[in-house]
């Protein structure tokens, strides 16, 4: 055999030692060597691909994730890849060159980490409905990795921390893991979405209220959110849209650790960790105008920066496998990743992030006719997203204000329309839109919903 790289017993004994997939390969790209992994975690045996090239290796299709010593011959420097098996294995590839003492290039090495745990993770956390899984957590990247550990770190104190990151990233998983592992994981944790609270009524909910602080105050009081997570945690979700003027009283209580009740007199002590998270900019938050300094350093003791899916490289492939796994089981499916499917979610920026992928994976599952997920499933069930509709945008226009039953009506033949269209069929279109077929026909006869007779 050609080849540049000298093999010795001694080397074998040593890779056989490694618990990862090892291939040694020339610069031809003939594999040299290969570990025992190999044998137990691949479709294709050690005997049946040491000695033969890559190339020949690629026309028998005994497996694409060897085509990474490909790409490390053409490039001639390290390359990931993430290659997800039939027979369910998982396994996430780095292929490294190799160069003599002269810089000429040798061969290389290619080892693969088996993944897998990740959908058996998920099947044990399945069986105690008490644990709760965390979806966007998932991943191998080096950015979540990062998060992971600042998660851990942040775990070990009551140190407020502030998570940033893009909507989708897993802001409120993250704070949720950090509960989890902390010394309070046995305390209530209170969740309050700022933004979800109108601006009237957020102050009697974080605070509370004394009987007759207000008309309509309930008669014997109500005891606030903070106050009922006290001895344990508060998440603060979307904390930059916490009006001005609550601001400067919630800075009082954290430096205190003390509240009083809307039309109260008597103080109250707390003993409160307060983790926070916003889709503001680190530039905003620091921002007057748009959040107080003070507070800002009061709650941003430890920041955690929650990356977009689109900078966790090989994590989009991960978290597909995870989520196809989760709702195959939901719904009672056995539908499988494709490679096909696999190069569409790579070729995706995901601007909605994790939380994008999961919807897009769960439209995907149901709506599969067969077991293998296709490229074609998936442009089906991304095509409703689409912003653009032979061209044009598709927009409701409103010229008065109606009724919102009118407008639940204006919106299902918007809707229905689109799907029968892009599906080609009821049938698929109701899959599409998550009705049931009976359902979808009722509306298209109450709406007089136009719909090609072919595509019943």
């Amino acid at each position: 055999m050609n080849s540049n790289v000298t093999v010795t017993m001694d080397t074998q004994y040593l890779i056989d030692m490694v618990d990862e997939i090892v291939l040694i390969f020339d610069k031809t790209g003939t594999i040299v060597m290969g570990n025992k992994k190999v044998d137990e975690w691949l479709p294709c045996s050690r005997d049946e691909m040491v000695g033969k090239n890559v190339r020949f290796l690629k026309h028998e299709n005994y497996t694409r994730g060897i085509l990474t010593i490909e790409e490390v011959i053409l490039r001639r420097e390290t390359v990931f890849n993430n290659v997800l098996y039939s027979n369910g294995k998982l396994i996430s590839y780095t292929g490294n060159p190799a160069f003599d003492e002269k810089g000429n290039f040798i061969g290389g090495v290619l080892t693969g980490r088996n993944m897998s745990y990740l959908v058996k993770l998920y099947r044990e956390q399945t069986r105690n409905p008490g644990v709760t899984t965390d979806d966007e957590l998932i991943g191998s990247s080096r950015e979540i990795g990062l998060v992971r550990r600042q998660i851990l770190n942040a775990a070990k104190t009551d140190a407020p921390v502030m998570i940033l990151g893009e909507s989708g990233t897993g802001k409120e998983v993250a704070a949720r893991a950090i509960y989890k592992n902390s010394s309070r994981a046995d305390k209530p944790c209170i969740a309050i979405n700022c933004s979800a609270i109108p601006a009237e009524l957020i102050e009697a909910e974080l605070f509370g209220y004394e009987e007759g602080a207000f008309t309509g105050a309930r008669k014997g009081g109500k005891k606030g959110l903070l106050e009922s997570a006290n001895g344990g945690t508060v998440f603060l979700d979307e904390i930059g849209t916490l009006p001005k003027h609550l601001q400067s009283k919630f800075l009082r209580v954290i430096q205190e650790n003390k509240m009083m009740r809307v039309g109260g007199v008597h103080e109250i002590d707390l003993d409160i960790r307060y983790i926070s998270a916003t889709n503001l900019t680190l530039a905003q938050l620091r921002d007057e105008n748009y959040f107080r300094q003070d507070l800002y350093y009061r709650l941003c003791v430890i920041p955690i920066q929650m990356p977009p899916l689109r900078q966790r490289t090989g994590d989009a492939e991960q978290l597909a496998a995870y989520f196809v796994d989760y709702f195959n089981r939901r719904y009672m499916k056995h539908t499988v990743l494709t490679e096909e499917v696999l190069e569409l979610i790579r070729a995706s920026n995901w601007p909605g992030n994790v939380r994008e992928l999961r919807n897009i994976m769960e439209r995907l599952v149901i709506a599969a006719d067969d077991e293998n997920l296709t490229a074609e499933n998936y442009r089906l069930v991304t095509s409703i997203d689409a912003v653009e509709d032979d061209g044009l945008k598709t927009r409701l226009e409103l010229n008065d204000v109606i009724t919102l039953d009118a407008a639940y009506k204006m919106v299902d033949q918007v809707l229905i329309s689109m799907a029968v269209q892009r599906a080609g069929s009821v049938k698929k279109a109701a899959q599409l839109l998550g009705i049931n077929r009976s359902t979808l026909y009722r509306k298209i006869q109450e709406g007089g919903i136009a719909i090609d007779k072919t595509g019943q």
